[in-house]
Parts: structure tokens; sequence; C-alpha cells
């Protein structure tokens, strides 16, 4: 399943981070180790949107826990899908039996 995490940075949190250049390293190698499909880093504002296709959320789990200690605040995380995957997202939200 496809899922996209979406992190804000705070100002306050984005200095410490620029201060600390490996921790910002340590954040993105998990990340990378889930071979994401994409990673956008926002231009007008600290933001950062990584696109996984992950089994599920508990492949996850470690990427999103360095992200919400790093960050200090939890990503938004959304499941998506194409047209093909629709149904089975109107299943798993319980939309549909």
């Amino acid at each position: 399943m496809k899922y996209i995490v979406q992190a804000e940075i705070s100002p306050e949190v984005g200095g410490e981070m620029e201060a600390q250049p490996e921790r910002i390293q340590e954040w993105m190698q998990k990340w990378q180790a889930l071979n994401p499909i994409n990673m956008y880093f926002g231009m007008t504002r600290r933001v950062v949107t990584i696109i996984v296709d992950v089994p599920n959320e508990d492949a996850m789990f470690e990427a999103v826990h360095s992200t919400w200690v790093l960050t200090k605040s939890y990503p938004n995380i959304w499941p998506v899908g194409d047209a093909t995957e629709f149904p089975s997202l109107l299943k798993r939200s319980g939309l549909v039996a």
C-alpha cells in the first residue's frame, strides 16, 4: 500500500537540525531503507513529503518514530492509491463491507 507522509518542521527545530547535519542524515537513512517512491522538500516552508509503498504501517514504524523524535511533532500519514486500489481503500476505511 502506498502512503504519503508529511512532516512539518518548526523554525526552532529547523535551526537545531541545521546545526546537527548528521542527525538529518540518520533520519533520511531510515526513510531510504524503505525505498521511497519519492521525497519532496518544500521550498517555501519547512516541510518534507515522502511517498512510500510498504505492506502496512508497521513497516514504517522506525522511520515515523525517528521523524517524531527529530522534528518534535508527529508526521501526517495518509494511505493513498490509484483507481485499481480504490476498492481496497474503501474496505480498509470501513466505508464498505
